[in-house]
């Protein structure tokens, strides 16, 4: 009787946490005949619940993401477009407004050319995160000399600050590999981009490329702020700048994200090292001429 007394107590205890929200208690599954059969029921029913609960747990953390996202994506557009629209708007209306000689005047408008293409490249930045993660990253892959593409990157990207020199080694020519042209030269000219970006002192921008083994692989190396340890783990995170934003550099913080989902879908991999106060290099690799890369690269979970 005490037993008996004793189950039926810890049965009412366990429904009543059920109750209260707590999904993980179950009660014994003993009894005869009905009542064992209900206690099987009711435990499945919990676990049901658990289950249900747990899932929408899940999908509200997905929704706290997305609004941090777009309250972030907020913030980062506002910030990143107002400087150069507020110069393209500035020195247009300064054009209308005033005659100035040829030189002045070519100079003004080189200014307006170079901030109007940065706000571009920002717009093509934000369209192109939003078109990877609704249909992931489309390629037109064919057989392409990637030490062609570095060429071609490095004589762009040279003219950026004459305080940087551009140090191009190849092992060989060609380095044959299999990938789409225009996305590989814009992962290749994000690496340059950052390279210069974060060695704001100058120096040397390192590009070396060999084989190795079945693959391609090109490393990036720069001479200058590196990456504290306590910020790399979030290197590849979308909108992440660590502190950039505090020293003035510029960028949304999506380039090395679209990078990554890019290489990746070419069946390669990236990856970095660095040393705070002393560089980076990023790396990449990828497959051969007759490696395989998926002409539509979905986002993984879909």
């Amino acid at each position: 009787m005490g037993r008996a007394r004793a189950r039926l107590a810890g049965s009412a205890a366990t429904r009543l946490g059920i109750a209260g929200g707590e999904l993980s208690l179950r009660l014994p599954e003993e009894g005869p005949g009905e009542v064992g059969e209900l206690t099987r029921a009711f435990n499945e029913m919990a676990e049901r619940l658990e289950a249900s609960h747990h899932e929408l747990e899940d999908q509200n953390e997905e929704l706290r993401e997305s609004e941090r996202g777009k309250t972030e994506l907020v913030s980062i557009v506002s910030h990143e477009l107002r400087t150069p629209l507020a110069s393209v708007l500035g020195f247009t209306s300064l054009l209308l407004k005033r005659e100035f000689d040829p030189p002045t005047r070519r100079h003004y408008l080189g200014i307006v050319d170079a901030q109007a293409r940065r706000l571009a490249a920002l717009l093509e930045d934000f369209l192109d995160v939003q078109r990877i993660e609704h249909e992931g990253v489309d390629l037109a892959p064919e057989k392409i000399d990637l030490a062609s593409l570095i060429d071609e990157q490095a004589q762009l990207y040279a003219a950026q600050s004459p305080k940087h020199e551009l140090a191009v080694e190849l092992a060989e020519r060609p380095l044959t590999v299999r990938g789409d042209p225009g996305r590989l030269a814009q992962v290749v000219g994000n690496l340059l981009s950052n390279a210069i970006k974060y060695s704001p002192d100058g120096g040397t921008v390192q590009l070396v490329a060999a084989r190795s083994g079945d693959r391609v692989r090109l490393a990036v190396h720069d001479e200058g702020l590196g990456i504290p340890e306590d910020q790399q783990s979030r290197i590849f995170t979308k909108f992440f700048r660590g502190d950039a934003g505090a020293t003035g550099i510029t960028g949304t913080g999506l380039g090395l994200a679209v990078s990554r989902e890019i290489v990746e879908a070419h069946g390669g991999s990236i990856g970095f090292d660095s040393d705070p106060g002393e560089g980076t290099t990023f790396w990449l690799e990828l497959p051969g001429p007759n490696g395989e890369s998926s002409t539509n690269t979905t986002k993984e979970g879909e």
